[in-house]
Order: C-alpha cells, then structure tokens, then sequence
C-alpha cells in the first residue's frame, strides 16, 4: 500500500464549484439528534500553530454551508462544532489538514461526535487483537501494529482519517514489533532481536545500526514517548518485562542513540513536559522516585523524590512542572493513587495524592490531559478489561467506552482526539 498526504480543498463561490462538507456520525445514530440539540453549525480553519479562524456559522439543520473562496496555498484542519441554544458546544469534529483552495465539486467527510464521550468511528478493523502498538502516520492515518497476538505480529492494520475506512491492504512488515516509533512515514520496529526501519510509503526496509551505549533488547517493550520538537524517545523501562535503565532517542533527522538513567526500572510511567524534557516516574523500589531526561541532553538526572516501585501507571504533563500519574499499581498489587509531582521542587519532595480515586486499580494505563486540570486515565484492569474516567483534584467521571474491550491502547489520533484501537475492531475517539 502506499501512502499519501491529504489534498483536497474548499471553494465556494459563483464562478466555481462549491465544496462538500459532509458530516459522518460512524456507530452514533443520535449524534444531531439527541437532546440539547445542536441549532448551529460552526465551521473553522485551524492551522498548524493553532490558530482558528472561523469560516462560517449557519443554523442547523443545514443543506449546505457556504466556507467562501479560499486561498490555494492555505493548510489546515476543518473544525466543526454543533452548539445548542444556550452557545454550549455538543457536537465536535475535526478533519485531517487539508488544502483550502482547491476541493472544488469534491465532498470532504468529517468525523463529528458528542463532546466529552467516546463515539464508534465507521468501518472497523479486520482484527481486534489485544495490546497492540498504535501510532499516527503523516496526520492522517492510524497504524495498528504488534499485539499480543503472535500471528498478527506483522500484520498491521491502517485506517484512514481522511475516508474513515481501514486500508484494504496493509503491508507486511519484516518484524514483529515490540516496540514502535514513528519518523515521517517510517516505522521503527523493535524487537529482542533488532530493529528495522520500515517505509510505510513504498514498503521498503532497512535495520539501522545499533548504537553505543546500549542494545535494542534492553528497549524492546518500552512505550514510546513523543517529544515537542519532533523527536522521540523508547523507553525500556516502561517495559513490564525485564528491568531497564536504557532509552532510545529518535532523533528529529532519524538519528538513533541510547541514554541511561540513573536506575534500572520495571513498568514505570514516563511522559513529555515542555521546557522539562523527558520524566520518568516509578519503577524502580531504589535511587529516586522521578528523573528527566533534558532535551539535547545525553544523561539523565534524578530529582529528590522517594523511591516509587509503581508498576503500570500512565503520565502526562498537566503544565510545565506538574505531572500526574493515573492508575498502576504498587507492590501489593493496590491502586497506586491519582498523585502529582511537582518538577519544581528541589529537596525532601513527595508527589501531591488527590483525594479523589479510580473506582478500580489498573495495572496499565495511559493518561492524557484534557487542557482544564483534568484528564483522561485508559487503561486495563487486573482482568484486563479496559476502563476509561475522566478525573480532576475534586471530582471523577466514568466515560463509557461503547465497545467492550480486553487490552485496548490510547493515543491522540491523526485529528488530535484520542483514540482507542485493539481489544475490538471498531476505533472509538473521545473530544473533551
């Protein structure tokens, strides 16, 4: 299969053909529907910085919306929002980044859903393999790789955000991964054994040299953790099997090198934290309870906090010095607690525990922050059914997943939503 970027494009005007929004609701039938309903329609063009600018707003229900005459060079993404009477926002969708001038008699779908809820996306995988390594592709596809499953180790799943429907043949890859990351349309595949890189685009392949200073045995397992810059970081002490004090830099131009911490660590918790770098939290009953790898830096320094032997716990930023950790548990199996360290504090320093808790402990999860002190926490419990709550310092939210699931993974998906793949065949996303 090969790849391809996105261009498509929205004119509207006398003298040329108009271009076709049309919204797509997957496994939701209540989407416009279900009460507060949405009276209006608001449409904006987000560039890559962020920046919205609004390109029209109708009443809904609507036969068309007028998006005027657009530049051809513009790029950016389409966001939709349905608002109820009150100006509250229920409905939400984003497209892939695509090209504003040139559609053009050509309809563009976009995935729309009720905010703060999980919604089936159309047309499931062909498999719903359990654990499995997922990433984003070129801001448009999702690529569903590895699993617990040995016989789909190198039979990947693709689904495009751009049509909402999974690639009819995926590729072959060279390795079972036990590890994933991406660079461009490459794929970094990790096994005990090696690495590949993987070229989604054309299928063509090659297996890097390994680094000093470390072996991709000693990373394989480990989770991927994206930097701001582009760059990326596989840590193996992540990993829930053998201990680890490697990690695998990739670096913005594909460079690989290795990094160690200060100790090895097992089933530990490590996120991005802008203006910080890389922190890494738990896993290890020795040496500091949270280190940080800098950005640019070669070596890693722990930072005084107690000793954490918490297995299983997903991170994320909150700001630049606040992290929480949602979800693993510690040595006697019990929920580790919804807890914050600050990055901030330089000695005798202990992690904030919030007083609210999951209402069951996961022995894996992921979290991701929700922009408001929030955050969503997925993740597996003992069984390994997969949970999803949205939680906060004061209060917690369950936020049904609408397809029961056993060893699913979370990611922010092509459209900046998070996604859920594996443990089902259907994709879900949710949008605060």
């Amino acid at each position: 299969m090969r790849l391809a970027p996105l261009a498509l494009a929205l004119v509207a005007c006398a003298s040329k053909p108009e271009g076709t929004i049309q919204l797509v609701t997957g496994g939701e039938a209540d989407t416009m529907t279900r009460d507060p309903v949405p009276t209006s329609l608001l449409v904006e063009a987000v560039d890559s910085s962020g920046k919205a600018t609004q390109l029209a707003k109708v009443s809904w229900p609507a036969a068309s919306i007028d998006l005027g005459e657009q530049s051809q060079d513009t790029v950016a993404q389409l966001r939709v929002t349905g608002l109820d009477a009150t100006g509250t926002a229920r409905v939400r969708g984003m497209s892939v980044p695509v090209q504003l001038g040139g559609l053009a008699g050509t309809t563009l779908d976009v995935f729309v859903q009720r905010a703060g809820e999980f919604a089936r996306l159309p047309a499931p995988l062909s498999d719903a393999r359990q654990k499995p390594l997922v990433a984003s592709v070129l801001d448009r596809y999702l690529l569903v790789a590895g699993g617990a499953d040995a016989s789909l180790g190198t039979k990947p799943q693709l689904y495009d955000f751009a049509t909402y429907t999974p690639a009819s043949s995926p590729p072959t890859l060279t390795r079972a991964p036990l590890s994933l990351a991406m660079h461009a349309s490459a794929a970094l595949l990790i096994d005990a054994a090696g690495a590949t890189w993987f070229e989604l685009a054309d299928n063509s392949h090659a297996d890097p040299s390994t680094p000093t200073g470390g072996s991709f045995a000693e990373i394989a397992g480990g989770a991927t953790v994206a930097a701001d810059d582009g760059s990326a970081y596989v840590v193996g002490g992540t990993r829930a099997g053998d201990a680890s004090a490697r990690v695998l830099k990739i670096a913005t131009d594909g460079t690989l090198s290795f990094i160690a911490l200060t100790v090895p660590r097992k089933g530990a918790a490590a996120a991005w934290v802008k203006g910080r770098g890389l922190v890494i939290v738990g896993g290890s009953a020795t040496g500091a309870g949270v280190e940080v790898i800098a950005a640019g830096a070669t070596s890693s320094t722990a930072l005084p906090f107690p000793s954490d032997a918490t297995t299983g716990a997903g991170a994320v930023a909150l700001d630049d010095k606040a992290v929480l950790l949602a979800g693993g548990v510690d040595a006697m199996g019990a929920d580790a607690k919804l807890r914050v360290v600050d990055l901030s504090c330089s000695a005798s320093c202990a992690p904030n525990v919030w007083s609210t808790a999951l209402p069951a402990p996961l022995v894996r999860a992921r979290a991701f922050a929700l922009g408001d002190g929030s955050a969503l926490v997925v993740g597996d419990d003992a069984t390994g059914a997969t949970h999803a709550t949205r939680v906060s310092q004061t209060a917690i939210a369950d936020a049904p997943i609408k397809a029961a699931r056993s060893g699913a993974t979370a990611i922010f998906g092509p459209t900046g939503f998070i996604a859920i793949a594996g443990g089902a065949g259907v994709i879900e996303t949710f949008v605060p």
